[in-house]
């Protein structure tokens, strides 16, 4: 699908007053935004889960999301179906902010399903990403957008998601750059409600209204310095995991302190695109691997 309005696109250079400056606390900030719409500052709230949500978790979703934005929360979240859906018709209905960050570029809308949720979020709110517009959303784009997600938000609430998916990756982000994660409680034996439990168990803040979000955005947030040399240190002295991958630890021994670019290492050990992109993002999270920019990947471990 491509978007008609493309025209209204803008481009938000790093350094530049208009980039978001809680995109700083990344350890990759991106170097670019491409913008349709309207960032605004002030409070707001990451609402994520999954996308094949139930009735109940979709609905308890818009009602959160109408509620706060009422309050003057923007409701963040990535454009998917399901609960993120629900979180931005909630925002819109009551006439608030969203946005929406997007793991394709915007020649790529997805899903299409959306068509016309994303030009009200156009026209009303922001769409965003990363991508140019003719990448298309694959395996690795998604995760790498759930960062963004994590670091706009001053809170992440996850209310409804398995134990393996994006959502669990935006919360577990969220928390290293010490933005406060929130869940919704699951219904005990649906898999669908054991990722937001899981996060309960470890310490996430126990969400049932928009009240509970509110404090939770309260909290202060702990300042991250991703780039201090004193924290490079110590990653350096952090052996691999031992759980690796084969493919993961064929990647991290591909990889030197010398950059190197992302298709080279497609190339060099004979991988998809997809697959390489999915396997390096894994290897950030671990703080394994770092984005040089231009797609090019140092090994830190």
């Amino acid at each position: 699908m491509t978007v008609t309005y493309k025209s209204s696109m803008i481009t938000i250079e790093r350094g530049r007053d208009e980039y978001p400056s809680a995109l700083e606390r990344l350890s990759d900030p991106p170097a670019r935004l491409l913008v349709i719409g309207t960032l605004k500052e002030g409070p707001s709230v990451a609402l994520v889960g999954s996308r094949n949500a139930d009735a109940g978790a979709i609905r308890f979703t818009f009602a959160l999301a109408e509620t706060l934005a009422r309050q003057g929360v923007g409701v963040i979240s990535g454009g998917a179906l399901g609960i993120d859906t629900a979180a931005h018709r909630g925002a819109l209905a009551s006439g608030g902010h969203t946005v929406a960050v997007l793991g394709s570029g915007f020649d790529y809308m997805y899903p299409p399903e959306n068509e016309s949720l994303f030009e009200q979020i156009g026209a009303l709110g922001a769409l965003v990403t990363e991508f140019d517009p003719p990448q298309p959303p694959t395996r690795w784009t998604f995760p790498k957008r759930n960062r963004i997600v994590a670091a706009m938000a001053d809170a992440v609430v996850v209310t409804q998601a398995k134990e393996r998916s994006g959502a669990l990756i935006t919360a577990i982000i969220a928390r290293e750059l010490g933005v406060p994660v929130g869940a919704v409680p699951g219904v005990p034996g649906d898999p669908r409600g054991r990722g937001g439990n899981g996060l309960l168990k470890g310490g996430a803040v126990l969400v049932e209204d928009a009240e509970d979000v509110l404090r939770l955005i309260a909290r202060p947030r702990i300042v991250r310095q991703p780039n201090l040399p004193g924290i490079a240190a110590k990653r350096l002295q952090v052996a691999p995991p031992s759980n690796l991958s084969k493919t993961e630890t064929e990647v991290l021994n591909y990889l030197s302190t010398s950059p190197l670019h992302i298709d080279d290492i497609t190339a060099g050990l004979r991988l998809s695109a997809a697959e390489t992109g999915s396997v390096i993002l894994a290897l950030e999270l671990q703080g394994l691997v770092e984005d040089r920019g231009g797609k090019h990947f140092v090994r830190v471990g």
